[in-house]
């Protein structure tokens, strides 16, 4: 059997092969899925261009990555909010929109979704559903400078009969007028024509509420 001897010219020309081809395959992923991106404000830039949205400027950030493992073994921690490990509020001009990407494998992330809204400046609160699922939160823009807590009140199953109830959750902190509302609403979904917001002063006075929705008494049988 004759053994082959392999040069340093050789040996020098199957790195820089394999090495090509191992880039062209990250490429490859990365246009196809996304996948992998090595920084999590690149991968908020590519859902932002993706959705054609800013880019924005970031006003919050919720951070859910160090339950990462905990959430893929299903073992859901009970502050993690929605599907993905971390969420971005972001404003650019009137329009405020929330973003989410997960983390993978540890060191690279994911792009995710992107949902937006624009505010109007002749409503007190103009609300904006981050995530729907069982523990959910929702964002509310205030454009009144004396509310200082913000309640949102929805629909959901009850749970020691058939039929509906109302859930409320509040927030009292803001960031750039902007209050993140967490809640845990057990099984279902909050729909946006579903909700009602309320905004209240330092007192603990109502200086606003939204209309009561239609499909509260015509959906949910809710008088």
């Amino acid at each position: 059997m004759v053994r082959r001897f392999v040069t340093p010219a050789q040996r020098k020309r199957r790195i820089v092969r394999d090495t090509l081809l191992l880039v062209i395959i990250l490429v490859i992923l990365t246009l196809r899925l996304d996948f992998p991106v090595l920084t999590a404000n690149q991968a908020l830039e590519a859902t932002q261009a993706r959705y054609f949205f800013g880019p924005g400027e970031v006003i919050s950030t919720q951070d859910y990555s160090i339950n990462h493992l905990v959430s893929r073994l299903f073992v859901r921690s009970s502050d993690r909010v929605g599907s993905y490990d971390r969420y971005y509020i972001l404003r650019n001009g009137d329009w405020y929109a929330w973003c989410g990407i997960n983390r993978r494998l540890l060191l690279f992330w994911q792009t995710g979704e992107l949902g937006a809204v624009e505010n109007d400046p002749d409503l007190p609160l103009v609300p904006l559903i981050v995530s729907n699922q069982d523990n959910g939160i929702v964002l509310v823009i205030s454009n009144d400078p004396e509310i200082t807590q913000v309640e949102i009140t929805f629909p959901i199953s009850a749970e020691t009969k058939q039929g509906y109830t109302l859930l409320s959750a509040s927030q009292t902190e803001s960031t750039e007028n902007c209050f993140l509302i967490p809640y845990t609403s057990g099984p279902g979904f909050v729909f946006p024509e579903d909700l009602q917001v309320k905004g209240y002063d330092a007192a603990g006075a109502l200086l606003y509420q939204s209309p009561k929705p239609e499909s509260w008494a015509t959906h949910y049988e809710l008088r």
